[in-house]
């Protein structure tokens, strides 16, 4: 038995410093837009016109457009990231990692987006805006779904819980074959790769049932272990730490399991949505151009 690699202490999970850094990025961002032009921004339609700034901060002016020409861009950037994942086989891995094209990707996606909402100077005024923005929207907000379902895959699945097992298993051997035999009686639920993102839906009672499930019972299996009652008397603190992370490891390949088979279906209808924003885009712009809007060109 190797000390070094064999512990009852818990592992702990890595931090995740990107979000929180994104969303000081674009807090920054938008406040910095924001206080621009506050003054212009909180006018009513009517009364915009007459303001000093109206030139420069309406969707045609020429901050105002730059702003949609620049989140257009970016946009147009983001969806790169669907290139780059159809054909991940055949890209080296020196144009940057999946990890760093998701990366990638949300940032410009959320960064276009915000540039566009201050380039509509929070109006909408026609059909063809209004349809843009609302198809912009929906877009983001599934993009803000999938990215949840996302973050539930890396967590430690079936894979990580039978590694901890094996970890334990000199130390706790008892422990280990009753947890493990506890898992292999309550398997996850599984869908077809088929499955469409209404059947996951509807799933998703059925796996926080499982989760649960498996912490209580991993939980009640822990506390009829003998050698692990030794341990919580001399040590109580680890041996409900050590309780508290085989349940989470074991209730996790229910989320891995759930998140996976979401993505599945999410991506098919994220990109259909992805497929109706660029033609809205695409007609606002042809719509824009048509009748002089071309900024600075």
């Amino acid at each position: 038995m190797n000390p070094g690699t064999t512990s009852l202490s818990p592992g702990r999970a890595p931090r995740r410093y990107a979000p929180w850094l994104t969303a000081f990025a674009l807090g920054l961002l938008g406040a910095v837009l924001l206080r621009r032009g506050l003054s212009y921004y909180r006018l009513e339609l009517s009364a915009r016109a007459l303001h000093p700034d109206y030139r420069l901060l309406n969707p045609g002016g020429l901050l105002g457009h730059g702003y949609g020409m620049v989140g257009t861009a970016l946009i147009a950037t983001n969806l790169l990231y669907l290139v780059r994942r159809r054909f991940a086989k055949h890209i080296p891995p020196q144009f940057g990692s999946m990890q760093a094209w998701l990366n990638a990707h949300v940032l410009t996606g959320l960064v276009g987006s915000l540039l566009i909402l201050f380039h509509s100077a929070f109006q909408l005024r026609t059909a063809v805006a209004t349809v843009t923005s609302v198809s912009l929207a929906i877009v983001v907000a599934t993009g803000l779904i999938g990215l949840y379902l996302y973050l539930l895959l890396p967590k430690a699945g079936l894979r990580p819980f039978r590694g901890r097992l094996a970890e334990l298993e000199p130390l706790l051997p008892g422990l280990t074959k009753s947890l493990d035999e506890f898992v292999r009686r309550n398997p996850v639920t599984q869908l077809p790769a088929d499955a469409s993102f209404l059947r996951s839906i509807f799933t998703i009672p059925r796996w926080v049932a499982q989760a649960r499930m498996r912490r209580r019972g991993l939980r009640k299996a822990a506390k009829a272990d003998r050698v692990l009652r030794l341990v919580a008397k001399a040590d109580p603190r680890l041996a409900q730490d050590l309780v508290a992370e085989l349940a989470d490891l074991a209730a996790a390949e229910v989320d891995t399991n759930a998140g996976s088979a979401m993505m599945r279906s999410w991506r098919s209808l994220h990109r259909f949505l992805a497929i109706l924003m660029l033609l809205s885009v695409s007609v606002h712009i042809a719509v824009a151009w048509y009748f002089g809007f071309r900024w600075i060109f």
